[in-house]
């Protein structure tokens, strides 16, 4: 009975572990993100950003869920150059809406390299504050310089005038003689 009782256990623990075995190999289908359905695709929304910077337009989008908010946030980033308020416009874009990841992240980039754009533009007119502050220190040394320069000349030729000067020749040689 023993022997029967062992011999059952071992069918049922392999006929588990059959099954466990076969369920695991089947893919798990997870549920389905029905938001990133109704979204344009990201290659979609790059195109459309990228058509409404060259030319103006962003038809691309219309059909899909918050065509009109990304379509204003389009016209409205590629027509103006300030880095401030393209940054507060992907700010209240990024707030709008319930938006997937994969656009989510696109808006993370497009903040980051507009926050580099942003440093490069601060810097470049500090550059050019510190440039125009040189040039007017290296123009007002110039016309220091050529005032001097003037100036030597008149003391040069009122020596070279004056009567004194021949007389200064031999007074520097006491004794007269001739070098």
């Amino acid at each position: 009975m023993r022997n029967l009782i062992t011999i059952l256990m071992i069918c049922t623990l392999s006929a588990c572990q059959a099954i466990s075995s076969s369920v695991g190999h089947v893919n798990f289908v997870g549920p389905s993100n029905s938001k990133q359905s109704e979204f344009a695709p990201l290659t979609t929304l790059v195109t459309a950003h990228q058509s409404a910077c060259d030319n103006g337009t962003a038809k691309q989008l219309v059909g899909y869920r918050a065509y009109l908010q990304l379509n204003e946030f389009l016209q409205a980033f590629c027509s103006t150059r300030s880095t401030t308020t393209q940054l507060r416009l992907i700010a209240q874009l990024h707030q709008q809406n319930d938006w997937p990841q994969d656009y989510l992240s696109y808006f993370a980039m497009l903040h980051q390299h507009i926050t580099t754009l942003r440093q490069y533009k601060l810097e470049n007119i500090a550059l050019k504050k510190q440039l125009t502050e040189q040039q007017n220190a290296l123009h007002s040394v110039e016309l220091a310089l050529s005032n001097l320069k003037q100036k030597l000349a008149q003391i040069e030729q009122q020596r070279l005038l004056s009567p004194s000067h021949t007389d200064t020749e031999t007074d520097s040689n006491p004794l007269g003689e001739q070098q």
